[in-house]
């Protein structure tokens, strides 16, 4: 039986006139793998402050194992611009320069990185060093609060394999629900206060909430029903004395029949958007475009065409351009050469952190929206919309001038979604959302009438909502040929590539980055290594169902349509469209499977 290394007992928190943790009780196991949702102002960043011992509960307790080591990831750093990664992760640690060169290439700074300049990375590449540098210490319970918020594709598919390695516990806070479902195997949702453990991972999680409801309407259906036959009596024989008693017996069972609230809905979050008419034609077509600053160049293209419709997630590390670009397109940046441009009469809305930091409007929400969406919108769609973004009762009055980072971020977002613009560009919107309005606003904008340009770190919005892949990378803009998944599945790969060569490089050059070259450490690098090719052949395989049923859903489409246009005496364009796509699916997931499936007869030879 596992053993309890975190106590919370009874802890309460309030502020102000909000109770955000009220008599909170959670027992936390060794090596548990937990997930943390709920909406934002739930109280879950305030738990994990209060679990640091950042901040000080109201009342109640922290009781901590006598062996807990607890690692929590810094957002911020104390760098010197022009100090070297590995003399950094010395510095600050203490550990010796071999331990820091071994534990940092797990995250992908490899022998030739660790002797970068940290003013010379990137900002994925330093959240990589602090990863390395919570690592070093030696924690044996992590905690993440929203990682995906800061962490790039790349580096949060490191991560992702990281921790599905690790050999502690963790508790993760996060709204991509894409991370969570690969990395965590319980759940915990706050709400009002209150914490729900559920002893299974998201996916399950959900699918439980769901019959838990349906279940609770059900009974709630019938006690209504049950108080209505009994009412309906007592008003029919209220006044007649021979039925008194009767009468009182009703009233008393009326009394006693009582509905379940309903404290947890599923996926309560709807998103209904203006609507914005389609059309037809080019959104933008671009040739030779340089981007960048004065004369610094971050990336380049060729020709790029973007039909409209599309739905065009702009992906890559940080730092390699993403934001140069849509500020480009945007047109709040002037190109350094070539051009784009869009089809005439197109109107642009932006969205992105310089549309919302300085905001000073002598407004209140509903008035600061209402400026700035398109007119004729009626104040009542636009008070539902205010809903849906976590603006609700008395808020929507709030001057702007008093409003939270992230709740600026979220009405000048909500701002740009209700200009009805042909293209709408979003930079990063989903850092201040919670998963389930991020999931809701996903599902909404793909029934958007105009172009869409995005980047997000969250992979459960990019995943629903792109259709088309521009990749920033190494100074070049280029159109990716497949979709969100495979592109995914490449960076996937090339970490495991990477992380390969590194391994061997590490064995090659044992005698140079390790002073400890007993037999008994050798046997353990040799263990390691083992256990490392082990758990790359369960992702591979794991990789290699996910496709068997990516091929089997593609399939099963296809018989579908072509049944439909066999039994149809009809020509359906959109129908014809699809099946042309499923076709180009499938044969792209079987490449795919042929390659996992050589990977793993590659893999399977090494051990």
């Amino acid at each position: 039986m596992a053993r309890s290394i975190i106590n919370i007992v009874n802890i309460s928190k309030r502020f102000v006139h909000k109770v955000l943790l009220d008599n909170v009780n959670l027992l936390i196991e060794e090596k548990s793998k937990i997930g943390m949702i709920g909406r934002n102002g739930a109280g879950k960043t305030t738990l994990l402050k209060i679990l640091m011992g950042i901040e000080e509960p109201d009342d109640g307790e922290i009781i901590l194992s006598d062996d807990v080591r607890i690692g929590y990831l810094r957002q911020q750093g104390d760098f010197y611009e022009n100090e070297k990664v590995i003399d950094y992760l010395v510095r600050i640690t203490g550990k010796e320069s071999w331990k820091c060169s071994k534990i940092a290439s797990r995250f992908g700074i490899d022998h030739i990185k660790v002797n970068y300049n940290l003013g010379n990375l990137s900002s994925g590449y330093r959240m990589r060093v602090k990863l390395s540098e919570m690592m070093l210490y030696e924690p044996n319970f992590l905690i993440l609060d929203e990682p995906s918020n800061f962490l790039d594709l790349n580096t949060l598919i490191d991560l992702e394999n990281f921790l599905m390695d690790y050999n502690g516990g963790f508790l993760i806070v996060s709204h991509d629900r894409e991370f969570l479902k690969t990395t965590c195997e319980k759940t915990i949702e706050m709400e009002n206060g209150k914490i729900t453990y559920f002893p299974g991972d998201i996916e399950d999680y959900f699918e439980y909430k769901e019959e838990k409801e349906y279940t609770i309407k059900k009974y709630n259906k019938n006690i209504e029903e049950r108080k209505a036959h009994l009412e309906r009596f007592v008003e029919r024989f209220r006044y007649k004395a021979t039925k008194a008693k009767a009468v009182q017996s009703r009233i008393k069972q009326i009394e006693k029949l009582k509905t379940i609230e309903i404290t947890h809905p599923a996926k309560n979050v709807k998103i209904k958007l203006p609507e914005v008419p389609e059309k037809k034609g080019f959104a933008l077509i671009s040739d030779d475009l340089v981007i960048g600053y004065g004369d610094n160049i971050v990336a380049e293209s060729g020709r790029i065409e973007i039909p409209r419709g599309s739905r065009v997630a702009v992906l890559g590390q940080n730092g390699e351009g993403k934001t140069t670009f849509l500020r480009t397109i945007a047109g709040r940046l002037n190109p350094i050469s070539g051009s784009y441009n869009y089809s005439y009469g197109i109107k642009i809305a932006y969205f992105g952190e310089d549309t919302y930091k300085n905001v000073t409007a002598n407004d209140t929400v509903l008035s600061y929206l209402k400026k700035n969406a398109k007119q004729g919108l009626l104040s009542q769609e636009l008070l539902t919309l205010l809903g849906s973004f976590l603006f609700s009762g008395d808020n929507v009055n709030k001057d702007v001038k008093v409003l939270s980072g992230g709740e600026m971020a979220r009405l000048s977002l909500l701002s740009a979604i209700t200009q009805c613009a042909d293209v709408l560009i979003l930079d990063e919107p989903t850092n201040h959302l919670d998963f389930e309005t991020v999931e809701a606003l996903a599902s909404s904008l793909r029934d958007y009438g105009g172009t869409i340009f995005f980047t997000s770190h969250d992979r459960t919005f990019a995943s629903l909502l792109a259709d088309t892949i521009i990749e920033v990378k190494d100074k070049k803009l280029s159109l990716y040929p497949s979709n969100y998944e495979a592109y995914v599945y490449r960076v996937r790969l090339d970490a495991l590539e990477e992380e390969e060569r590194e391994l061997k490089y590490q064995e090659n050059n044992k005698e140079v980055l390790s002073k400890d070259n007993s037999s008994n450490a050798d046997e353990k690098n040799s263990y390691e290594e083992r256990k490392k090719i082990r758990n790359k052949l369960s992702k591979y395989e794991s990789l290699l169902k996910k496709h068997e049923k990516q091929i089997e859903d593609y399939k099963k489409e296809e018989a579908e349509i072509l049944k439909f246009f066999e039994t149809s005496l009809g020509y359906d364009d959109e129908k014809s469209r699809r099946l042309m796509e499923v076709k180009k699916l499938i044969e792209e997931t079987e490449n795919e499977w042929l390659l996992t499936n050589e990977e793993i007869d590659n893999i399977k030879s090494a051990l």
